[in-house]
């Protein structure tokens, strides 16, 4: 079968495009990861990512406060890296060694939130119910802590704002995809080490 020559230089074109995308593309892929056998990996985006592969080992989590990344580990292999948002100065994430004690999928915070009426529009935002004085005929609604998973006190890691600098009252912020997929890999005992 014969093609038009315009047809056929389209259609050169469009597989010279192609292949031209998809030896960039991998080559792009490779240099994403930071060790070759990540390319087996579920990608989430450019600065986390979690490996599909390793399903077996009991898990822990390590949170560093000075890259402002948590990394997750199944039988001490690294499974996960993830950008975080900690404690802000006089409200620093606490360093140690812990373990989850509770964990709430669609957890509220009782400290931090928004003063709204009875309709629910906001009538004062990030408020500290420590601090800040409830206006008449309001009430108190808790900032949303989604995949709340509690290490110490009031202290856990759950979704929310990531900025990769210090950011939070204390608490550990991950990007809601990577605080879900935490969540359902970290089972109550799970040991969060916490290091500067």
């Amino acid at each position: 079968m014969q093609y038009p020559a315009a047809a056929l230089t389209k259609k050169s074109i469009a597989w010279s495009l192609l292949l031209t995308a998809i030896i960039f593309g991998n080559l792009a892929e490779a240099g994403d990861y930071p060790h070759p056998y990540m390319r087996h990996s579920s990608m989430t985006n450019g600065n986390a990512w979690w490996r599909t592969d390793i399903v077996h080992g009991a898990p822990q989590i390590k949170i560093d406060l000075s890259e402002q990344r948590a990394y997750f580990y199944k039988g001490g292999r690294l499974t996960g890296i993830t950008p975080i948002s900690t404690g802000i100065r006089g409200a620093r994430t606490p360093t140690g060694s812990f373990k989850i004690s509770q964990k709430d999928i669609d957890h509220r915070s009782n400290l931090f939130g928004h003063y709204v009426d009875r309709y629910g529009y906001v009538l004062k935002s990030n408020v500290d119910i420590r601090r800040h004085r409830r206006p008449f005929g309001s009430r108190f609604r808790g900032a949303s802590m989604d995949f709340f998973m509690r290490i110490n006190g009031a202290i856990g890691m759950h979704a929310g704002k990531v900025t990769g600098r210090p950011e939070s009252h204390g608490c550990i912020r991950l990007p809601w995809h990577m605080a879900k997929i935490f969540y359902e890999h970290a089972p109550i005992g799970t040991r969060v080490l916490v290091v500067h």
